[in-house]
C-alpha cells in the first residue's frame, strides 16, 4: 500500500473539500495524510477510511512549526512526513497566484518535492501572475514534478514546452453523481467581492443586482435558496448582507444553507436546486455536472477561461461587467447538452492518468 501526503486547500471549502474526497474514494487501497485544522474534524462525506488528518495542534507541534518558520523552514512537519511516504498529491485550483505569499508558498512547495521526491499537480490553474520572474520560477520547479495536469487551456499553453505537462476540465466534472427530483427553489451561491482584491469598488451594485434578480424569481413563482461554500471566506457574511437588502415579506420564500464539512448534504442542496446563479467557481461546474440551468457569474479569469473550453455560447456576467444579471438574461439559459457532460467527465479523468499508473506499480 502506498502512503501519499496530500496538499490542499484545507479550509472547509466545499470545491476543495471535494478534490479531496475524489481523490480519497479513487484510490481506496492507498494511505492519505493531510494536515489540516481542527475543524477538519467535521468533514464529512468520504466513502472510505483511508485518510488520515494530522492537526498542529498540540503544544509540542506548535512550537516545532514555530521554529521552523523562524529559521525560514515552513512547515516543517509536512517536510517530515513527506519524507517518510511514497509522494505528494496537490489537489487544488487556484494555487499558483502570485500574491504576498508567493515566496513562502514556493519555499514549502520546493521542500515538499525535494522530501516527497514523487511529486503530482492535479487540478490547478496558473495566476494570476504579474510577473515574468514568477512563471520563470514555477516553470523550473513543475520540470521536476512528476506530473501536471491543469484544469484549463490557458494555463496549459504556458508551460507546454515541459513534456510533464498536460490539462484537462475542471476534476469535478467527473464526479459520479445521480440527479434527484428537483424542488422549486433557484440557488445562488454568493461571494462577498470586497475579500477579494481589486472588487470592493462593484460590492453595491452586486448585491442590489442579486436583490433585484431574488426578487424578480420570488415574483415568477419560485422560492430562493442562498448557500455559502466557504465561512473562511465570508460567503456567509455575503448572505447576511443581501438578506438585510430585502424586504422581510420577501424572507419567507428565502432559505439559506451553509457549508460546514458535509459533502453529502451540501451536493443534495445543489441537487435538489432548479437551477442555480453561481458567483462560485465550482457552484458552476457542480451546476453543469447535476443537469442544472446555470447562470455564471465570474469573478475571475479561471471562470470565463473554463466557459471558453466548453465553448459556452449561452448568457453570464462578470465582477468586472455585471449588466447582463438580470432575470431576463437568467430566464433564457438552458442546461449543458448530454454529450458536452460526457466529453467534460472523460475529460476530468485525465488528471488521473499518471497517478492511477504511479499507485497501480
Amino acid at each position: 500500500m502506498k502512503k501519499i501526503l496530500i496538499k490542499a486547500y484545507a479550509q472547509l471549502n466545499l470545491g476543495d473539500d471535494l478534490f479531496i474526497k475524489m481523490l480519497c474514494e479513487r484510490y481506496k487501497d492507498t494511505e492519505f495524510y493531510l494536515f489540516a485544522t481542527p475543524e477538519y474534524e467535521n468533514l464529512k462525506g468520504i466513502e472510505t477510511n483511508n485518510l488520515k488528518i494530522l492537526y498542529n495542534n498540540t503544544f509540542a507541534k506548535k512550537i516545532l512549526f514555530r521554529l521552523g518558520r523562524k529559521f525560514g523552514v515552513y512547515n516543517i512537519l509536512e517536510d517530515l512526513k513527506a519524507k517518510e511516504l511514497d509522494g505528494v498529491v496537490n489537489i487544488g485550483g487556484s494555487i499558483f497566484i502570485e500574491n504576498d505569499f508567493s515566496k513562502e508558498d514556493f519555499k514549502i512547495r520546493e521542500r515538499n518535492l525535494e522530501f516527497g521526491k514523487n511529486y503530482f499537480i492535479l487540478g490547478a490553474n496558473f495566476g494570476p501572475y504579474k510577473s515574468e520572474a514568477f512563471k520563470s520560477m514555477y516553470h523550473d520547479f513543475f520540470k521536476k514534478c512528476k506530473d501536471v495536469c491543469f484544469r484549463e487551456r490557458y494555463s496549459y499553453e504556458l508551460f507546454k514546452d515541459l513534456e510533464n505537462v498536460r490539462f484537462g476540465k475542471d476534476i469535478v466534472f467527473s464526479l459520479k453523481q445521480e440527479t434527484v427530483a428537483k424542488e422549486d427553489y433557484v440557488l445562488f451561491s454568493i461571494i462577498l467581492p470586497s475579500a477579494r482584491p481589486g472588487f470592493s469598488g462593484i460590492e453595491s451594485e452586486y448585491f442590489n443586482r442579486l436583490k433585484t434578480l431574488t426578487l424578480d424569481i420570488i415574483k415568477s413563482g419560485k422560492k430562493v435558496k442562498f448557500m455559502s461554500f466557504c465561512q473562511g471566506e465570508k460567503d456567509e457574511e455575503a448572505i447576511k448582507k443581501l438578506l438585510n437588502m430585502i424586504p422581510n415579506e420577501q424572507h419567507k420564500y428565502i432559505s439559506k444553507y451553509f457549508y460546514r464539512g458535509d459533502m453529502n448534504e451540501a451536493l443534495e442542496i445543489l441537487n435538489k436546486a432548479d437551477s442555480i446563479v453561481a458567483t462560485r467557481f465550482h457552484a458552476m461546474i457542480l451546476g453543469f455536472v447535476l443537469k442544472k440551468t446555470v447562470f455564471p457569474i465570474a469573478y475571475s479569469k479561471k471562470m470565463t477561461n473554463v466557459l471558453e473550453d466548453l465553448e459556452f455560447k449561452q448568457n453570464y456576467a462578470s465582477l468586472e461587467n455585471l449588466q447582463g444579471l438580470n432575470f431576463e438574461k437568467f430566464k433564457e439559459n438552458e442546461a449543458l447538452s448530454p454529450n458536452t457532460l460526457i466529453r467534460a467527465a472523460q475529460d476530468g479523468e485525465r488528471h488521473f492518468l499518471k497517478l492511477d499508473d504511479f499507485l497501480s506499480e
